[in-house]
């Protein structure tokens, strides 16, 4: 319940305007009865508790007013028929991506070396965030809580003018720092 518990402290001073679920493994059933699994998650050793393949993305904004770029994330309509039957469409074979979001995140080997922070997302998330408000709109970004510096990358990528990080662990700032220096 803590991400629930954390959404209604904020309640006061934001509004939660979306509720986004990153999906970071699922497995599927296609039409012909076979199973597929997609992407991966830490297993849980656990006789009472299930994986979990997801996690929430919180968009809070000051009045759930902020207008978003739905097609910036945009997917193909999977029946083409649907283009010419939605006006909304205006002919474009793009629909709004939803809520669900599925970006698996690369496997490793070795925590220390290859993701030295226990609670790391892929670099492609928080681009997706930037898009979705609109590259051209986001001006400054502010990530409370830096760790590696994920989001400080998305940001570079995205071509953010200026962006700040806290971070309260020095051995994750200097990896962050080192990884944005990668990047460049």
């Amino acid at each position: 319940m803590l991400p629930h518990e954390i959404v209604m402290e904020l309640r006061d001073l934001f509004v939660l305007q979306n509720t986004m679920h990153w999906i970071k493994s699922i497995t599927i059933q296609d039409r012909r009865g076979d199973l597929q699994s997609h992407g991966h998650f830490k297993p849980i050793s656990s006789r009472r508790f299930l994986n979990d393949c997801h996690e929430y993305i919180f968009h809070f904004t000051i009045d759930g007013r902020v207008e978003l770029d739905r097609l910036a994330l945009g997917v193909p309509y999977q029946d083409k028929s649907n283009i010419a039957r939605w006006r909304h469409t205006r002919g474009s074979d793009l629909r709004c991506r939803g809520n669900s979001w599925f970006i698996p995140y690369e496997t490793i080997q070795n925590r220390a070396k290859e993701r030295p922070h226990p609670a790391t997302f892929p670099v492609q998330l928080a681009e997706w965030c930037i898009k979705l408000h609109g590259v051209s709109r986001v001006q400054t970004m502010l990530e409370p809580f830096l760790g590696i510096g994920n989001s400080a990358i998305a940001a570079q990528r995205c071509g953010v003018k200026k962006f700040i990080g806290f971070e309260i662990d020095e051995a994750y700032l200097a990896e962050a720092k080192r990884r944005i220096g990668e990047s460049l």
